[in-house]
């Protein structure tokens, strides 16, 4: 009587071990936003050198639609925009660079408005760019502001195409605005030295 007890609560005990397992979620996995939005069009995506993320994707044929609005998910956030184009740059069959991308993992997807003030959306694509997820910055190309999210303190500077420091701000962390509106249109590059990890890190931007 004894032993078939005992085996009783050796099963249930493997039963219930077994079920916690199947539920558990791996605390590095990344919990993306559910996007319940249905897609009207396919976004393709590409990744060169680790550095630069390509997407493409057809203008759907509803003529409403005058912008086309790059959304992004870093790091199972919530979408945020990185990109805004206007129905001038918008052509039958277009591409946009993300000349910055998020480190990690991330999730890419295509907004349309219009007049109607009902969007829609493309399907949306995954990134995956090895590399510091400590910190990013966005909007790439940027108009007047740049935004810098930090989960550890840095220090950074701004440098055109020739080497010459026009920015520096030291000890940023957090989330952090940089006025770039004095900046010329062209290429510059960001120089972030991360106090925590040591690591010295450069990453390109364009000006507007």
């Amino acid at each position: 009587m004894k032993k078939g007890v005992l085996v009783y609560l050796i099963c249930l005990l493997v039963y219930v071990c077994t079920a916690q397992e199947g539920t558990m979620v791996p605390p590095s996995a990344n919990i993306f936003p559910i996007d319940t939005s249905v897609a009207i069009t396919n976004l393709s995506l590409n990744i060169i050198e680790n550095a630069r993320v390509v997407l493409n994707w057809k203008q759907p044929e509803d003529t409403t639609f005058t912008f086309a609005v790059i959304e992004r998910s870093s790091g199972g956030r919530n979408f945020e925009v990185v990109a805004v184009l206007k129905q001038s740059e918008i052509k039958p069959e277009n591409e946009w660079i993300d000349d910055a991308p998020a480190k990690g993992r991330s999730l890419y997807r295509v907004r349309f408005s219009g007049k109607d003030g009902q969007p829609g959306f493309s399907k949306s694509a995954e990134a995956l760019i090895a590399g510091d997820i400590s910190f990013r910055f966005y909007p790439n190309p940027v108009d007047n502001i740049l935004i810098i999210r930090s989960e550890s303190l840095l220090d950074v500077q701004i440098v055109d195409a020739v080497g010459k420091q026009r920015v520096s701000i030291n000890n940023l962390q957090g989330l952090q605005t940089i006025n770039v509106s004095a900046l010329e249109k062209g290429i510059y590059f960001l120089r972030i030295n991360n106090h925590t990890t040591g690591l010295l890190t450069q990453e390109k931007l364009l000006k507007n």
